[in-house]
C-alpha cells in the first residue's frame, strides 16, 4: 500500500500482527526536505523510528528526492479489541448476541529452565578465571553484529575460528575438523552463538570439542530451538534442551552445569486446521543453550563417525559465502 501527498510518500510493504503487537515494514520519503523525526502511532502507543537503512529499488523510483535510507521496520505493543457475534438457533427462534473484549497476552510458560542468561555466566568464569578461550563461528555475518573478542578483556587468549575468513578470525577451518587445526593446543573455554544448527554433522563437532578441551575446561554452545530457515542450503537443525544434554553426555566426557532454554514464543500455522486451533497457545522457545565442564578423557574411538561432509551433502551444496553489505 502506498499513500502520498505534496509532502511525503508511505509505503507499508508488509505488516504482522497478533493481539498484542503489530510490526510494519515499509519505506518512507519526505518532498519537503530532510525529516527531524518520524513517529508511528496506533492503539494510543508512540513508537519513533529509530533505525533506517538503504532501499536501492526505492531510490531507483524516485531519484528527485533524498532516497539514500528510506526504509524502515517497527514493532509497536497495542492490544486489540474483538467484536464477536454468536448467533443462535433454538426452537424456530434465532438470538445474535454480540461481545467485546480485548485481546490476551500470552500466558507466560511455566516449568522451564530459562538460560538466557547463562552466557554472562560463561563470560565472567572465562574473565575470573583468566582462560583461553576458543570461539567457533567468530565471523561478523550480518550488519548490527559484532565481535565477541571484546566481552574477554581478562582472558588470558580469545581465538576465533571460521569457515571464512574476517577481521575477527584467526584461524579458518571446518568445525567438524576442528581438532586438526590445533595440532597439541588446548583451551579452557569454547563457545559458539547460533552455529550448532547451520553444522550438517553436529554430533562430530562435540566430539572435536572434547578433543581440545582441557579437563575442567567450560563450554557454552547457544542454538535454535525454534526459529525460521536463514543461511540456506546449510541450515540443518533445531535443538532441545533435551537434544543439547545428548551432544554434551557424561559419555563424552562432560558434566552439565546447567541447560536450557530461552526467548519464549508463539508459533501458529499459516492454514489452521482441525486439531491445531489452540497451537499458538502452548508456548514454544526461540533458544537453547548448554554450560557444561568437561571432567574426564574419554576413548574418542567409541565416538568414531568415519564421514566427511562430501559423503553425506549433495556436491551441490555450499555453505552460502559472506554478502557484501
Amino acid at each position: 500500500m502506498i499513500a502520498e501527498d505534496d509532502k511525503i510518500i508511505i509505503s507499508v510493504d508488509e505488516s504482522w500482527s497478533n493481539d498484542y503487537s503489530i510490526t510494519i515494514r515499509g519505506w518512507l520519503i519526505s518532498k519537503k526536505g530532510a525529516l527531524e523525526k518520524v513517529e508511528i502511532s496506533v492503539g494510543g502507543n508512540k513508537v519513533p523510528i529509530k533505525t533506517w537503512h538503504p532501499r536501492p529499488d526505492v531510490a531507483a523510483v524516485y531519484p528527485q528526492y533524498q532516497t539514500q535510507n528510506c526504509g524502515f521496520v517497527v514493532h509497536l505493543p497495542r492490544i486489540t479489541k474483538h467484536q464477536v457475534t454468536f448467533n443462535t438457533y433454538s426452537q424456530g427462534q434465532i438470538y445474535d448476541k454480540t461481545i467485546i473484549f480485548d485481546g490476551c497476552l500470552p500466558q507466560p510458560p511455566i516449568d522451564y529452565i530459562d538460560v538466557r542468561n547463562l552466557l554472562n555466566d560463561f563470560i565472567n568464569l572465562v574473565n575470573q578465571n583468566h582462560l583461553n578461550v576458543l570461539e567457533i563461528g567468530s565471523r561478523i555475518v550480518s550488519p548490527g553484529s559484532a565481535s565477541k573478542r571484546p566481552l574477554f578483556p581478562q582472558a588470558k587468549s580469545y581465538t576465533g575460528f571460521d569457515y571464512y575468513p574476517d577481521s575477527n578470525t584467526d584461524v579458518v577451518g571446518d568445525a567438524h575438523k576442528l581438532s586438526q587445526y590445533f595440532g597439541n593446543q588446548k583451551f579452557n573455554a569454547i563457545f559458539s552463538i547460533s552455529v550448532f544448527e547451520h553444522l550438517a554433522m553436529p554430533w562430530l563437532v562435540a566430539r572435536e570439542i572434547s578433543k581440545i578441551l582441557e579437563i575442567g575446561g567450560l563450554i557454552y554452545h547457544s542454538s535454535h530451538f525454534a526459529w525460521p530457515l536463514h543461511e540456506k542450503p546449510w541450515d540443518f537443525w533445531r535443538f532441545s534442551d533435551e537434544g543439547l544434554r545428548v551432544l554434551f553426555s557424561p559419555a563424552l566426557g562432560f558434566e552439565i552445569i546447567q541447560v536450557g532454554v530461552f526467548e519464549p514464543l508463539r508459533i501458529h500455522l499459516d492454514q489452521v486446521n482441525f486439531p491445531q486451533e489452540l497451537l499458538a497457545t502452548q508456548p514454544g522457545f526461540g533458544g537453547v543453550a548448554i554450560l557444561a565442564k568437561k571432567v574426564r578423557e574419554v576413548n574418542y574411538d567409541r565416538f568414531r563417525w568415519d564421514v566427511t561432509l562430501d559423503d553425506i551433502l549433495d556436491r551441490n551444496s555450499h555453505y552460502p559465502k559472506p554478502q557484501t553489505y
